[in-house]
């Protein structure tokens, strides 16, 4: 008798130890879930802040060499995350237009990507920071890539988030007669 109490007082242990760490496990999947969610909403955010500063000077010949996204901080261009997480927006930068020069090899109209805003989002209290970006598009076949001609414009915002979220959007604005449409809109 005493050997089957034994028994069933260590399976009920062992059934015990093995649903803690479910429950721990769990707790852990749905953090990184949430982490992810958020770090796409402050992407989806940030471009939407940079589609609606060029909708508000929609006729100015600013973007993309000048234009600014003045809502977003910026400060620093190596921006801290969390403890012992940054992110090197200048080296992002040369990685992005390196990355341009590969994939469209157009001579003097390959885009030129420009960091025009960068930091946290106003009013969400949040670790996760954006920064964005901004070129010419390839079919403006003008030979400058830091101006519009054709009023087509990238758009490339990255989000970082603690713990190694990070949720890319990519974006193609068309500027019109004081209107600015969004023409492709992708998420990574």
């Amino acid at each position: 008798m005493v050997m089957l109490v034994l028994l069933l007082t260590a399976c009920v242990a062992s059934l015990g130890g093995g649903l803690a760490v479910v429950g721990h496990t769990e707790r852990r999947i749905a953090g990184a879930h949430l982490r992810g969610v958020q770090t796409t909403y402050a992407a989806d955010a940030a471009a939407r802040l940079a589609i609606d500063a060029i909708s508000r000077d929609s006729a100015s010949t600013s973007w993309p060499s000048s234009g600014t996204i003045p809502v977003l901080p910026g400060g620093a261009r190596v921006m801290a995350i969390a403890a012992g997480e940054t992110v090197d927006l200048d080296a992002r930068t040369a990685e992005l237009n390196a990355d341009a020069a590969r994939q469209w090899p157009v001579g003097p109209d390959t885009p030129r990507w420009r960091l025009v805003a960068w930091g946290r989002l106003p009013a969400m209290g949040s670790p996760r920071r954006v920064a964005i970006w901004m070129a010419d598009d390839v079919m403006d076949a003008d030979g400058m890539p830091g101006e519009d001609r054709n009023g087509m414009l990238m758009i490339h915002v990255e989000a970082f988030g603690p713990r190694g979220a990070a949720h890319v959007v990519a974006a193609h604005v068309q500027r019109g007669a004081g209107t600015v449409r969004t023409v492709s809109w992708r998420e990574e």
